[in-house]
């Protein structure tokens, strides 16, 4: 007798992720947004650092690079949410495993934001983006909520591999 493999339902814990990782998509597009608000004191801070050597075009390149870079990695990073999002509900466990692996590499450069806001304004290199923490904090709360929602242990069965149509699985007799 064969087993129907059927549709597998999706967890609670799954479809709560899912969303969760795309307003974590929405919070890295609006901290790309409050950056585009800055840009009078991104170039002031590249006058500074650079001891006013920096002026006119020059100045004006380096804080448009700057920007452009910002911005593509927002753009880089949302995609990446919203691809997790979907390969997740989708089930597949390598989007769980690549997501939290994405989560700790963002913990590791979020930290490092955030030692740079605190310490650099001793260091007299400004540093006073204390906003910026808010957009900092809000995705690693995200980031955090859905690694737990993925990795109970109710959204496991989700993600292990359906069987092979036709699978008839063993089914003890009692007899040795």
């Amino acid at each position: 007798m064969a087993v129907d493999a059927g549709p597998r339902v999706l967890p609670e814990s799954v479809r709560m992720a899912f969303f969760l990782m795309l307003a974590g998509a929405v919070v890295t597009v609006l901290s790309a947004a409050y950056m585009l608000t800055t840009i009078d004191q991104i170039r002031s801070e590249a006058l500074d650092a650079s001891g006013g050597v920096l002026r006119g075009d020059d100045l004006d390149m380096v804080v448009y690079a700057g920007i452009a870079g910002g911005l593509f990695t927002t753009a880089v990073t949302a995609g990446l949410w919203v691809w997790m999002a979907f390969a997740c509900r989708a089930g597949k466990n390598w989007a769980r495993i690549t997501g939290t692996v994405f989560f700790g590499v963002n913990v590791l450069f979020s930290l490092i934001g955030v030692l740079g806001v605190v310490f650099a304004p001793s260091l007299g290199t400004g540093g006073s983006d204390w906003q910026s923490l808010i957009f900092t904090g809000v995705t690693f709360l995200i980031g955090l909520a859905v690694v737990i929602l993925l990795w109970q242990p109710r959204s496991a069965p989700f993600f292990a591999p359906a069987p092979p149509a036709g699978y008839q699985p063993f089914a003890p007799t009692g007899q040795w």
